[in-house]
């Protein structure tokens, strides 16, 4: 790489269904190889959190779910201990908030269905991930994971690689069982194999940034794979691309 002055800023696109592992995979990928891994996701949060906390029924209020969307701005920021934190303006009067604490928690995730599949949110919120994804590659960043539904496809169709990371249903099932009763919930495997199968539905079907695989993306099946041979098969593709692409 020394002898090219400029070095390609890396966006790699991780696509997939829930429970696929592609979280896991993005944190561990972007730190085994210096990248940052920006967790789409959030957004979406933030503008539910907003909107809850405005009163506002995303389900019924579509509109003003897309007001909340435009007037946000997002940012994601490091820590001292170096974690990555969500830094919210709720609008250009307020001050950036940390909302990380409040958007992750399970009874937002509840509300989140209506705001994922308005089609105008994800047309403001597409646009403010790739602002986010810049504005980090600007702060110096070598590069950046993204991770989600549609990144491949609709948010950065020109990424340097995507993976498409999918599982069967069963074992994402028992993935996601095992997660829950580590956090010492009460499961049933049955429920939380329909409720997945809602999800994929639900991803798959909508009108704007619907899962799908990227017809140049690679494909990666975890069904059999644990969290370090995805990883070490992630690097070697990786690798191969930088290699080839640097000839």
């Amino acid at each position: 790489m020394g002898h090219m002055e400029k070095k390609r800023l890396i966006i790699v696109a991780i696509d997939g269904p829930a429970g696929s592992g592609k979280s896991t995979a993005a944190s561990r990928l972007a730190a085994a190889e210096g990248l940052v891994h920006l967790n789409t996701g959030a957004m979406y949060r933030a503008v539910a959190y907003f909107a809850n906390e405005g009163g506002i029924d995303a389900e019924r209020q579509p509109d003003q779910v897309v007001e909340v969307a435009r007037k946000m701005t997002f940012e994601y920021r490091l820590n001292e201990k170096g974690e990555q934190r969500c830094w919210v303006t709720q609008n250009e009067l307020q001050p950036p908030v940390d909302v990380t604490p409040m958007i992750f928690t399970a009874a937002l995730t509840e509300k989140l269905k209506p705001v994922v599949n308005n089609e105008d949110v994800r047309a403001v919120l597409v646009q403010k991930m790739r602002d986010a994804a810049h504005g980090v590659l600007k702060a110096g960043a070598k590069g950046v994971v993204l991770e989600g539904r549609d990144i491949g496809t609709v948010v950065f169709p020109d990424a340097f690689i995507k993976f498409y990371i999918h599982a069967d249903l069963d074992e994402r099932t028992r993935r996601r069982a095992k997660e829950l009763l580590a956090k010492g919930e009460v499961v049933r495997e049955e429920g939380l194999k329909q409720q997945i199968e809602y999800r994929d539905q639900i991803d798959q079907s909508r009108a704007v940034g619907p899962l799908k695989k990227a017809d140049d993306a690679i494909d990666v099946d975890t069904t059999n794979m644990d969290p370090d041979q995805t990883l070490a098969f992630l690097r070697r593709e990786l690798a191969e691309k930088r290699a080839a692409s640097s000839n």
